[in-house]
């Protein structure tokens, strides 16, 4: 579960990053925090949002933090990281997450943005990536223990189908990484 410090600082940067953005589709709150949000009981220690480089160079200067061009795997593009109450947060601008096979560019899947879940954070809503996405994405990074605790969880909460083709699709997965992710799903539902 989420930490009261963790909840008062995710709270605070959801502030502003509304200010910063037009639409509430212009960003979303990912990894380890995105999934404690939606009920998954997985390790959080760190706040991670995706949006634009635009948005996040926005939130940047709203914040006094400079935003730096990230050329390091598994996460590429522009990066803003700023602690908060012992806390590491990230905002990645334009990323691009590659593992072995994949190069997956987010901003650029239609079903994700469009597929986005709200979490509830002490009545506030905050968009927040689907399960489905994070484990193609845990798959694609090799992040075994996440891969794991989804794929409980949509086991025991069921999955999207239709939000798994289009993300698959769209993100132009390799088909190892369909096949994986389609057994996985598959073996335990």
């Amino acid at each position: 579960m989420l930490t009261q410090t963790h909840k008062m600082v995710l709270r605070t940067l959801a502030s502003v990053i509304e200010e910063a953005t037009q639409e509430p589709t212009d960003w979303a709150l990912i990894g380890s925090s995105s999934l404690q949000l939606q009920g998954i009981n997985i390790e959080s220690n760190t706040i991670e949002f995706m949006t634009t480089k635009n948005i996040a160079s926005i939130i940047g200067d709203m914040l006094g933090a400079e935003i730096k061009e990230s050329q390091n795997s598994p996460i590429k593009g522009s990066r803003l990281h700023l602690e908060r109450e012992g806390i590491s947060i990230y905002i990645f601008g334009d990323p691009q997450f590659e593992g072995e096979d994949e190069n997956f560019q987010p901003v650029k899947i239609p079903s994700l943005w469009t597929g986005l879940n709200n979490g509830s954070l002490d009545g506030h809503q905050i968009p927040c990536s689907p399960p489905e996405w994070e484990l193609i994405l845990a798959i694609a990074l090799n992040a075994t223990n996440r891969i794991n605790e989804i794929q409980q969880y949509l086991s025991e909460f069921g999955y999207d189908s239709r939000l798994v083709v289009r993300l698959l699709r769209e993100g132009h997965a390799s088909v190892t990484t369909e096949n994986i992710i389609w057994a996985l799903l598959e073996e335990q539902v």
